[in-house]
C-alpha cells in the first residue's frame, strides 16, 4: 500500500513543510514572518489538495527551536491523528543536510536563551549525514570547545544563526543570519522524513514532545557564580 505522508518543522522563524505519496509531492517553504499558527494554516491553504484526514504517516520536526513555534507544530500535527504513525526530525539535523555534499564535520548552532547556543555535529561523506553529537544546550564557549574537541584539525562548516562565534576555527559562510544554507528546507525535509520511514523509527503519539533542551535557573545561576569565582582567582 502506498503511503499517504505529511512532514513539518516549525522550530525557525521558517516554516517548512512536505507531502508526498506515489502519485505527488508538495513541498512548502515559508518565510511571512507570521506567528506559526498562521504560518501552519498557511501550509494548509498550499495544500489544498491534500486529504488531511487521510495520511498515513506525520513527521514532525522536534527541534531544539523556539518553545512556542515547536509546539504550534506538534500540536498540529497530533492532532491529525493520534492513531498514526508518526517520526521525529531533528531541526538540527534538518539544517545540517543543506551541507550534504560537503565531506567532513558540520556543526549546527543555533541561538538559544543569551549566551548559549543548541548545537549538534555531524559527518557528512559521500552523501551520507551520521550525528556525531547529539543536540545540546550549552554556553558559546562550551560549545566552542567541544566542536574543536571532536574535530581538531579537519576540515569542519559551520552553520546556523550562531555560526559567527566560530570563524576563527571553522569554515563559516558569509552573513549566516541571511544564508539559505542556514535555514530549513521542505526538500530536506522530505528527505529526512524518508529516512526515518525507511528505518522503521515510528514512535508513539504520547512520547512526541519538544527537544527544547534548556537548563534550569539552579544550573544556570550555579554556573554564573563559579565563573565569577573563576575571574577572581585568575586577578
Amino acid at each position: 500500500m502506498t503511503l499517504k505522508v505529511f512532514s513539518i518543522d516549525t522550530s525557525s522563524p521558517r516554516v517548512v513543510a512536505c507531502y508526498f505519496d506515489e502519485e505527488k509531492k508538495i513541498m512548502v517553504d515559508l518565510d511571512t514572518k507570521a506567528k506559526h499558527g498562521i504560518q501552519v494554516s498557511q501550509v494548509v491553504e498550499k495544500m489544498k489538495e491534500v486529504d488531511f484526514g487521510n495520511l498515513d504517516v506525520i513527521g514532525i520536526g522536534i527541534g531544539p527551536g523556539g518553545l512556542t513555534g515547536l509546539r504550534v507544530g506538534i500540536s498540529f500535527s497530533l492532532g491529525l491523528g493520534i492513531g498514526k504513525k508518526f517520526v521525529q526530525i531533528s531541526s538540527l539535523k534538518l539544517i545540517a543536510m543543506n551541507a550534504l555534499t560537503f565531506n567532513g564535520y558540520i556543526g549546527v548552532v543555533r541561538k538559544a536563551r543569551e549566551g548559549y547556543l543548541y548545537a549538534g555535529l555531524y559527518h557528512s561523506e559521500t552523501g551520507k549525514l551520521r550525528t556525531i553529537v547529539e543536540p545540546f544546550i550549552e554556553s558559546i564557549d562550551v560549545v566552542r570547545e567541544k566542536f574543536k574537541g571532536v574535530v581538531s584539525n579537519k576540515p569542519a562548516l559551520i552553520l546556523g544563526d550562531g555560526a559567527e562565534n566560530f570563524k576563527d576555527i571553522s569554515i563559516v559562510l558569509e552573513e549566516p543570519k541571511r544564508s539559505e544554507y542556514n535555514l530549513p528546507s521542505a526538500r530536506n525535509l522530505y528527505l529526512l522524513t524518508l529516512e526515518e520511514i525507511s528505518s522503521n523509527n515510528f514512535v508513539d503519539a504520547l512520547h512526541i514532545e519538544p527537544l527544547y533542551l534548556q537548563k534550569s535557573i539552579a544550573e544556570l545561576n550555579f554556573e554564573k557564580k563559579q565563573k565569577q569565582i573563576h575571574q577572581l582567582q585568575e586577578k
